[in-house]
């Protein structure tokens, strides 16, 4: 099914609402060496995942995805939101890969 231009803007946008909602749900940890280096192999697995195809449409597919996974195995963010980075989980740690690689 092809989409029109229009429904492919909507879909973008919505895409970009969910993946913004992400962003701000896991916050925005201060930079820390072996933090973003594990950001990066995790960014450069999502880009093997999605073939290259790295948009906002894809991202925002793909971390529903690790979502939910990580959900139906019994991962949740904690109460608060509050990530203690130096020992995070890998699902908010490749959610956070996600939405580095949406900006």
């Amino acid at each position: 099914m092809e989409l029109d231009q229009r429904d492919q803007v909507v879909l973008a946008e919505g895409a970009r609402l969910a993946l913004d909602r992400w962003s701000r749900r896991l916050g925005a940890p201060a930079a820390q060496p072996g933090l973003l280096a594990l950001l990066d192999r995790h960014a450069a697995r999502i880009r093997e995942a999605l073939g290259g195809r790295v948009d906002a449409v894809n991202l925002a597919a793909y971390a529903d995805g690790v979502a939910d996974t990580a959900a139906a195995r019994g991962w949740t963010l904690p109460d608060g939101g509050v990530i203690d980075w130096r020992q995070a989980p890998w699902p908010a740690v490749h959610l956070l890969a996600v939405c580095r690689l949406a900006q």
